[in-house]
């Protein structure tokens, strides 16, 4: 690309790529063994703050003090091969580079909306309104149990939310949608990241990273998206020749994503109709109105 980027530009691109690409290819791809993450954890924790983290092992959660500790050392070395990658460059990135973050941040989003759009689809992350939740009080809930209480409570909902991330998963399979695919998992991710950290959930790191990595893909495309709100005129965007099987292919994927949305929706909704029937013709309880049976025949008459 053009070699008048100024420096700290440089880095900032240099510093975003290699932490995007050791956050992500840690989560999915090259996961380290726990023993290998906990030690590096425990190692910068004694360092930084000369105490120990808690070897909780696997609990579910991904706030944990090794998690934030292990971002924390990525942080830090993506600033230490970002500094060493800027020194050493001679000039502006290359267009190769630019498409090799934007592929990458486009694949991780693509995975992990898909999927978590996937489970709403047949009710697989917040399930439906089970007895046990309706005996819970307010007092009894936790933040998290009453954000997993109201969306069960709303399987509709939940096909809107499933809807929400499933699309930008889609978008971002093609070129030419990227940009609108991007924009909407920003606002879907925002939406995800503020429920996490207002009803404590425990995936805020993980879902700010997503939020991140959408809201970097769309500033790519900040000088057509400004040009959009004022009226100017913006070149073409210069892109890398590929072969025509790529795009086939993501059409290719397009279509047997959505199908699969179509069979996993299919499935949800027979779960739900048998739910709802159940609800109707059984003495479980009346989930539609809060109510449950206490004794259905009292001794005392």
């Amino acid at each position: 690309m053009a070699p008048s980027w100024p420096r700290w530009r440089r880095f900032v691109l240099n510093f975003g790529t290699v932490y995007f690409a050791l956050y992500f290819l840690g989560q999915a791809l090259l996961p380290l063994p726990a023993s290998v993450t906990f030690w590096l954890a425990d190692t910068l924790s004694r360092g930084l703050f000369h105490q120990s983290i808690p070897n909780t092992g696997v609990t579910g959660s991904g706030d944990t003090a090794k998690d934030w500790t292990l971002a924390l050392l990525g942080l830090l070395s993506s600033l230490i091969l970002g500094v060493i990658w800027t020194v050493i460059q001679r000039r502006g990135p290359s267009v190769r580079q630019l498409s090799a973050l934007s592929v990458g941040l486009r694949a991780a989003l693509i995975c992990w909306l898909y999927s978590y759009g996937l489970a709403k689809f047949n009710f697989g992350q917040f399930g439906l309104l089970a007895p046990g939740q309706l005996s819970h009080t307010y007092g009894e809930s936790s933040p998290m149990f009453l954000l997993w209480t109201f969306m069960a409570s709303s399987p509709g909902y939940q096909l809107v939310a499933g809807f929400a991330e499933v699309l930008p998963a889609l978008l971002l399979l093609h070129r030419r949608t990227v940009t609108p695919g991007a924009l909407i998992a920003a606002v879907t991710m925002t939406n995800v990241f503020a429920l996490n950290m207002l009803y404590d959930v425990p995936v805020k790191l993980f879902s700010f990273h997503l939020l991140l990595a959408a809201t970097v893909l769309a500033a790519f495309d900040h000088a057509r998206l400004l040009a959009l709100v004022t009226g100017g005129a913006v070149p073409a965007q210069e892109w890398l020749p590929r072969p025509k099987w790529i795009g086939w292919a993501g059409w290719a994927v397009t279509v047997l994503g959505l199908s699969y949305v179509g069979l996993t929706a299919v499935h949800g909704l027979e779960t739900l109709r048998r739910d709802q029937v159940d609800t109707r013709v059984s003495p479980t309880p009346l989930k539609t109105r809060g109510f449950h049976w206490v004794n259905e025949y009292p001794y005392n008459r």
